[in-house]
């Protein structure tokens, strides 16, 4: 396989992209947009039917592996059409006649930059990082400007989130939601993607817990499908179907997305395996997840 485990990192990340594009010329690949540091934002995308669904990771920092296992679904995904053999008794070759599956591993590259070099990694903003007064790097989960793209989507956008322990409202490793909605060059990207693409629907793979959360539009069609949606993916992975609070709503992508285009969000926290590291057990954490991602691209 081409993709295993190691700590994410930008050039990790192009890495990946640039094989896989190579391995599997039936794969669409592009950049979406660039960081305030230059980082590609990529998206690669199977199939050509009219039915077309997104999966994407990599929106904090905190997230170590998550890029990495929408990386190795994809690389999966397109051995299974490549030779024509079932993904998890998924038919893919037959699934994807009708339907496009859009893949966005890392919407965020500037924050594993911070978290691996420091405020070397931000490029001509580590002053700003700096500033942050942060003293280990490790916990950056904000893009290059200080700006937490979890929350810095166009839905009840608030610079500083209520309730939280301790309110930020300036450039900040985590909870600064940013200076107005979509302020920053990655949101953007994803933004003009979704409007541009007309997904059915939309997944997030964000944090661990294994917990699975859902948004719907307002029409009674999307109300009845999306908990419906995320009842089954919860059976499925045997995660706990769960609900935010009102505060942690504001700002974030699958809140915005169903608000926006009327389609089904979710979001999942991946179930970790909190007794046992990553380096070692990466394959297990990848077979645990491969299950729900299948159903996500074809519910």
């Amino acid at each position: 396989m081409l993709v295993q485990y190691a700590p994410f990192t930008f050039a990790l990340s192009q890495k990946l992209f640039a094989s896989l594009a190579a391995q599997y010329p039936f794969a669409e690949t592009a950049v979406l947009g660039r960081s305030v540091t230059k980082h590609g934002i990529f998206s690669l995308s199977v199939g050509k039917g009219e039915e077309h669904v997104l999966l994407l990771a990599g929106l904090s920092g905190k997230d170590s592996v998550q890029p990495l296992l929408l990386y190795r679904f994809f690389e999966r995904l397109c051995k299974s059409l490549q030779n024509d053999v079932p993904l998890r008794a998924v038919k893919f070759r037959n699934t994807l006649r009708g339907r496009k599956i859009t893949v966005v591993p890392c919407v965020n590259p500037d924050a594993y930059e911070i978290r691996r070099y420091g405020a070397l990694g931000a490029g001509c903003y580590a002053g700003l990082v700096k500033r942050a007064g942060v003293e280990d790097y490790s916990t950056w989960c904000a893009n290059a400007r200080g700006v937490d793209i979890t929350h810095n989507f166009n839905f009840r956008h608030v610079s500083v989130l209520p309730n939280t322990e301790r309110s930020v409202n300036r450039p900040s490793p985590v909870a600064y939601a940013g200076p107005a909605p979509e302020s920053e060059a990655e949101t953007q990207a994803v933004a003009r993607l979704c409007n541009r693409a007309q997904f059915q629907h939309a997944v997030l793979l964000n944090g661990f817990g294994g917990r699975v959360f859902w948004a719907a539009g307002d029409s009674t069609e999307a109300q009845k499908d999306a908990p419906m949606m995320a009842k089954i993916l919860a059976a499925a992975g045997d995660y706990t179907l769960a609900r935010k609070e009102d505060y942690i709503k504001r700002g974030c992508f699958p809140e915005w997305f169903a608000e926006s285009t009327g389609k089904p969000a979710f979001e999942i926290a991946v179930r970790d395996l909190p007794h046992e590291p990553i380096t070692a057990n990466f394959e297990a954490l990848y077979a645990a997840v491969e299950e729900l991602l299948v159903l996500c691209s074809i519910m």
